[in-house]
């Protein structure tokens, strides 16, 4: 506010009052009523500024600031006189706004420490009542922040950073862009993130087995040479501020992790902060620590230290609905295996079929033999085969369609048992049930009849039952079918 006298001494009192932009001119030096001259209702406090004109004094008070003008016409002289009062508003102002910061920051430290919504509430309301009662004292009007600020003027404005998309809403380019990031990342910092070798001591299976009824809700095993390795790929991550629970799983079946920052920290100041930033579900890591239940009984590894070994370039099939159009997923038998462990389980059991018809017939005396699998001309079945051409020779040749008739020329050539378990190609129909590549096996024995080869069926077949199987009776759809010896014989007339 700006008062301008003139230096004359004279009756008539000219006071121009300049406040912005605004010119008040009093020419009624009389009346006893006030007369509001103006309201600036944004200009600071929203407070109106009001005029009082009386007979000897005219007398200016506006709240835009903590002093009050007064002027006093008094015997043809003019004295101004300016009286400075600090309001004790404006020390509740700052200290209110001192409480608003602490009360942010606190807020800010406990959702960082992983509280709950329902223990942060009353905080939230605190903080809120807070913000409440600096605007009764401020009029809704400025604080510090929207005070001018010189420095804000002379500097561009930052620009905003763009919100962090999530992964559902990513293209697959962005998602491989963002993981490949964060292997750089990794690089930058001087850690590999495709690791060249790691020792893991412990699969899942193991860990339950061993600690199946031990260690009570909240226990943790904290022998001195309790300290275990495992690794296996991220399924699921929940992270709750400092502490973050992973879902592994390996070969054998899954084992949760849990990371604590304050725990990692004791090796690796930063350990926690990259865990968060660097890991995603997909990825292969490996974990140390020690075993524990949580307080709802799940056996979990306590981690005190955590290895990146491969990083996923691509996220998983969605958890929910994962893979459920048939051709896909045999298009990607990959991901089909990651997540439909009883495919994985289903080629598990595949493997230890073939490896027990293997020792089963190399014990009785019979040797394998791997014959051609390009043919001159295809023979030992009735099927069409596949064509290809030989460049160098000039030949065109054919796919085997079967073993047979190189293994009866083992047999000729004085082999008495030979077999051979390997891959044939027929080059017709296709479906989920029909390969035209497929494994078969192909045995010859010399000085035995049918019957002779009926019992080593019998035989082969319930020793590869028993080595995948607990019993010999198992179900098959809607039936039940027993597998145990003898079994029923009938010719091919019947």
């Amino acid at each position: 506010v700006h008062m301008k006298t003139s230096a004359a001494l004279t009756r008539k009192c000219a006071i121009t009052i300049v406040m912005s932009t605004l010119l008040l001119t009093f020419l009624r030096p009389g009346g006893r009523s006030a007369v509001n001259a103006f309201s600036l209702s944004r200009l600071s406090s929203s407070s109106a500024c009001r005029v009082y004109a009386r007979q000897s004094s005219v007398a200016v008070v506006s709240s835009m600031s903590a002093t009050a003008y007064h002027v006093h016409h008094r015997h043809g002289s003019i004295t101004t006189r300016l009286h400075s009062t600090t309001e004790s508003t404006s020390d509740e102002i700052t200290t209110i706004e001192a409480q608003i910061t602490a009360k942010g920051n606190e807020i800010r430290t406990l959702k960082d420490d992983g509280i709950s919504k329902a223990d942060l509430a009353p905080h939230v309301e605190e903080l809120l009542a807070l913000k409440a009662k600096l605007a009764e004292h401020t009029g809704g009007g400025a604080t510090k922040e929207d005070k001018p600020n010189k420095k804000a003027e002379t500097t561009p404005p930052k620009t905003k950073t763009p919100t962090k998309k999530d992964e559902s809403e990513m293209s697959i380019n962005e998602l491989r862009e963002s993981r490949l990031s964060k292997a750089a990342s990794m690089r930058e910092s001087g850690v590999e993130p495709y690791a060249y070798v790691y020792k893991p001591n412990r699969t899942a299976s193991q860990l339950m087995k061993e600690y199946e009824g031990k260690l009570e809700p909240g226990e943790e095993d904290e022998r001195d040479n309790a300290e275990i390795a495992v690794a296996g790929r991220i399924m699921a991550r929940r992270v709750f501020g400092k502490l973050a629970f992973y879902t592994l799983q390996d070969e054998t079946g899954v084992i949760q992790l849990q990371f604590d920052k304050k725990r990692l920290g004791e090796r690796d100041a930063d350990s926690f902060k990259n865990l968060k930033a660097w890991t995603d579900s997909g990825d292969i890591i490996g974990a140390k620590g020690t075993i524990r239940r949580t307080d709802k009984g799940e056996l979990t590894l306590y981690a005190t230290e955590w290895t990146m070994l491969t990083k996923s370039a691509l996220p998983l099939p969605d958890k929910y609905h994962g893979l459920t159009d048939i051709s896909k997923r045999y298009r990607n038998r990959h991901l089909d295996l990651i997540v439909n462990p009883s495919v994985r389980d289903t080629f598990y059991k595949r493997a230890k079929i073939t490896s027990s018809l293997r020792r089963q017939l190399d014990a009785k005396g019979f040797l394998e033999i791997e014959t051609p699998v390009l043919h001159t001309q295809p023979g030992g079945a009735e099927a069409k085969p596949f064509e290809t051409h030989h460049n160098t020779m000039d030949m065109d040749l054919t796919l085997r369609i079967a073993t047979e008739l190189h293994l009866k020329r083992l047999i000729i050539g004085g082999f008495p048992r030979v077999y051979e378990l390997g891959r044939i190609f027929r080059n017709e129909g296709i479906s989920t049930r029909h390969n035209p590549e497929f494994t078969s096996v192909e045995l010859y024995q010399a000085y035995a009849d049918y019957h002779d080869m009926m019992d080593l069926t019998e035989e082969l077949v319930c020793g590869m039952a028993n080595e995948v199987s607990d019993s010999l009776i198992m179900p098959y759809g809607e039936y039940t079918i027993s597998l145990e010896r003898p079994w029923r014989r009938v010719t091919m007339h019947d």
